[in-house]
C-alpha cells in the first residue's frame, strides 16, 4: 500500500520535472547514438587496414609480387602454391566428411 502512495506522490510533480527528465533521456540517447557511430567508424577503419594478408588469396598475390621482385624463385612459388592447394583440398574434404551429405550431421554408427 505504501508503494502506491509514493508513486502517486511522485506523479504530482510539476511539468518542469518531466521536461528535465525527458531532456536528460534525449541527451543520453544522442550520446549513445554518437558513440555507436564512432565505434563503427573506428572498427571499419581498423578492419580495412588489419585484414590485408590474412586470407589465402592475398597471400598468393604477395608471393607473386615477391617472384616479380626476385625475392622468391618461380620453383619456390610453385611449391608453396601446390602446398596451399593441397591444404585447402584437405580442409574441404574434412569438412565434407564431418558434415555428411547435404550438410547434415553424419549418422552415428552402432557399436556392439
Amino acid at each position: 500500500m505504501k508503494a502506491y502512495i509514493v508513486l502517486a506522490q511522485a506523479g504530482r510533480g510539476s511539468g518542469q520535472d518531466l521536461g528535465q527528465f525527458l531532456l536528460w533521456v534525449g541527451i543520453l540517447i544522442v550520446v549513445v547514438v554518437i558513440g555507436t557511430l564512432g565505434l563503427l567508424m573506428l572498427r571499419r577503419r581498423l578492419g580495412a587496414s588489419g585484414d590485408q594478408g590474412h586470407d589465402g588469396f592475398s597471400a598468393m598475390e604477395q608471393m607473386r609480387a615477391m617472384v616479380e621482385r626476385g625475392e622468391m624463385s618461380q620453383e619456390e612459388f610453385d611449391q608453396v602454391r601446390k602446398s596451399m592447394a593441397a591444404k585447402i583440398r584437405s580442409d574441404a574434404d574434412q569438412t565434407r566428411q564431418d558434415s555428411g551429405p547435404r550438410g547434415e550431421a553424419p549418422a552415428e554408427t552402432k557399436r556392439d
